[in-house]
């Protein structure tokens, strides 16, 4: 029997971006409980067990890649989603070092970030029990790929704005368009 998320936890402090996503989740079966702040957050966790945790990398008084290994410790099962406005490939590293299982830039589709973290819970808990969990493989085009797309989008569509923001040559950025596009 595959198994599904089911339970979810959105930490994140844009109320909007918040409670449209918990709408969306439970649109498709999860229940979904949120918090606007790490410390909400972290206590509604010891209060239940969830599948899958999403938390927003700026927040007012914890950055979300700080609060993740607390996150950890507090469910360690649980599939761990770092989400940013503004995604890097150094971000992405860093999140997955800290105890994040993956990191995605906002605006998510709901059912984009479903299919992400169910991919994520199998990987974790293999079905021949007991054993340790197998190792994560992450696509950097991928990433880079989004990655890109944000940045573009948060430019507004100028290429050399966006290259700006990502902190690369605007000629590098138009060769990784081709490539990518």
């Amino acid at each position: 029997m595959t198994r599904r998320i089911e339970t979810a936890l959105l930490v994140d402090d844009d109320d909007a971006f918040r409670t449209t996503l918990q709408s969306a989740l439970r649109r498709r079966g999860v229940t979904a409980r949120t918090a606007a702040t790490v410390e909400e957050g972290l206590f509604a966790l010891e209060d239940s067990a969830v599948d899958m945790v999403t938390v927003d990398y700026r927040m007012p008084r914890e950055n979300g890649l700080a609060a993740i290994p607390r996150f950890r410790r507090v469910r360690a099962d649980a599939v761990i989603i770092m989400l940013t406005g503004f995604g890097d490939i150094p971000l992405a590293v860093e999140a997955v070092k800290e105890g994040a299982d993956t990191l995605l830039t906002k605006p998510v589709d709901a059912d984009h970030l479903l299919k992400v973290a169910t991919e994520l819970l199998h990987k974790q808990r293999p079905s021949s029990g007991g054993g340790p969990a197998t190792p994560l493989s992450y696509n950097l085009d991928e990433l880079e790929r989004d990655t890109i797309k944000a940045a573009l989008k948060q430019s507004d569509g100028v290429v050399a704005r966006a290259a700006r923001l990502l902190g690369i040559d605007r000629r590098t950025l138009q060769r990784k368009l081709k490539k990518i596009f």
